[in-house]
């Protein structure tokens, strides 16, 4: 039951920003969209040869659970934290800018692959897409927690350190719920590998 309390909490936190996780999905999703149409049309690359995922060298030949750990803590702990939330706590637009610029290079990356593989590979986008969208909205309201405490806890009076503690409880809650996301991202896309 405890378990169950504190997802609860955690998805309330989450909920509590739908409307930044809203704009923030909605202008990723778009960038992914425009950078594949531009990058098809306009952008000359060479033929795509591979899969419709790849998979980091140290992770080759290795066990399949032991490829889904690697994947989901490589996505948690470094595209996920270090790369989209980190920046966000020194500047708030920079977990959007870099979200948005991943998105751009998804896009770049999904245009060259083969229709099939696209398809294959839509899933694990959208899933690790979603994830990175959480991250950029913790790091977002960690940077604004210390910058403009007033537009995060409007009406709460609280300092820029009280603020930033109440941000950093907010952070961890919310990425309970990146870290399910990105784990399931990371079995869809060794699901993907295997049958392909």
């Amino acid at each position: 039951m405890l378990a169950v309390s504190f997802l609860k909490l955690c998805l309330e936190t989450v909920s509590n920003r739908r409307v930044v996780f809203a704009v923030l999905n909605a202008l990723y999703f778009c960038f992914i969209f425009a950078a594949a149409f531009l990058s098809h049309y306009f952008l000359v690359l060479l033929p795509y040869e591979g899969g419709p995922v790849d998979v980091p060298d140290f992770l080759v030949g290795v066990d399949w659970s032991v490829m889904v750990v690697g994947i989901f803590l490589f996505n948690l702990t470094l595209s996920g934290f270090l790369f989209v939330t980190l920046p966000g706590l020194v500047f708030f637009p920079l977990s959007a800018a870099v979200l948005l610029f991943r998105g751009f290079l998804w896009g770049v990356l999904l245009s060259q692959l083969p229709t099939a593989y696209f398809l294959a590979a839509l899933p694990t986008v959208v899933l690790e897409g979603e994830g990175y969208v959480l991250a950029s909205v913790a790091g977002i309201t960690l940077g604004l927690s210390w910058i403009k405490p007033n537009w995060v806890y409007g009406g709460e009076g609280l300092s820029r350190f009280g603020a930033l503690r109440k941000a950093l409880r907010e952070c961890g809650r919310s990425y309970v719920i990146v870290a399910i996301v990105l784990f399931v991202a990371a079995v869809v896309e060794i699901i993907t590998i295997a049958y392909l």
